[in-house]
């Protein structure tokens, strides 16, 4: 795969993302690990690759039961609960988006 075809790919995979261009992927290099947290309860859960393996994306799968209220027909999440956001952890705290948004980041 030559690096244009990677770099489309990449932009075509990370498009959610560039509404806040320093939150890609890449943070998590700087200690923010994806996350999604239930704001009736306070649960949190890093995002996870197939394997188990933290993952550097957001990503619907290995999300607790409770949290699914609708599968596909090979068992994918296609819908959560109420109150499920996306955001970043980092040192037990989770961050939503906005929150990242507004920190003053230190060079």
């Amino acid at each position: 795969m030559d690096r244009s075809h990677l770099e489309s790919y990449a932009g075509t995979q990370l498009n959610p993302y560039r509404e806040m261009p320093e939150m890609t992927a890449g943070a998590a290099v700087l200690g923010f690990l994806p996350a999604f947290m239930d704001v009736h309860t306070h649960e949190t859960h890093l995002s996870i690759n197939e394997d188990g393996s933290l993952a550097v994306i957001h990503l619907l799968d290995g999300l607790p039961d409770h949290w699914v209220i609708e599968r596909d027909m090979q068992g994918r999440i296609t819908a959560l609960k109420e109150g499920i956001v996306a955001g970043f952890m980092r040192q037990d705290r989770f961050f939503t988006r906005s929150e990242l948004a507004q920190l003053r980041w230190d060079a």
